[in-house]
């Protein structure tokens, strides 16, 4: 992430805001982009104007990396990849009602989506739960605070075995 950051030019992420969060995933077996979005685009709202050329800007990416670093047939894997099509999947759990969670709905999809048809993929997501989406904050919360890479882990560890005993 360093890395990265110092490549942006960027030294802060105090004043980063980063918007509505869905996933893409790149699928080598159906030979397409999958866009995994926990909202549907309204009528009034065009694909291009909602994710303008993320998508597309992103799988380029990848195709120049994996071209480069994986493939014996750089220009033909390059090309191969870079026309694969998007495909934006239907899940049940699709709302708009809700603004506040998609970085929750983000980490629930990438933790049970392994590519299967998305009328088969199954998980616990329900339609508009309030109170399944608190308990999958506090869960990813919990997880996120004790993970051995957070460097605030330790202390963590002590606060939560003090809460527990008061």
């Amino acid at each position: 992430m360093k890395k990265e950051m110092k490549h942006a030019q960027v030294n802060t992420l105090e004043k980063v805001a980063l918007g509505h969060c869905y996933l893409l995933c790149i699928n080598f077996m159906k030979g397409s982009l999958e866009l995994i979005d926990n909202r549907f685009l309204d009528n009034k709202i065009s694909f291009v104007h909602k994710y303008k050329n993320h998508p597309r800007n992103l799988l380029r990416a990848f195709a120049t990396f994996y071209a480069t670093y994986h493939s014996t047939k750089n220009k033909d894997m390059f090309e191969e990849i870079c026309n694969f099509k998007t495909k934006t999947l239907k899940m049940k759990w699709m709302s708009n009602d809700n603004y506040d969670d998609c970085g929750i709905y983000l980490l629930k999809h990438k933790e049970t989506y392994h590519g299967e048809k998305d009328i088969e993929w199954e998980n616990e997501l329900q339609l508009n739960n309030v109170d399944q989406m608190k308990k999958l904050r506090v869960e990813y919360c919990g997880k996120i605070m004790s993970h051995k890479e957070n460097k605030e882990h330790h202390s963590m560890q002590i606060k939560a075995r003090k809460w527990e005993k008061e």
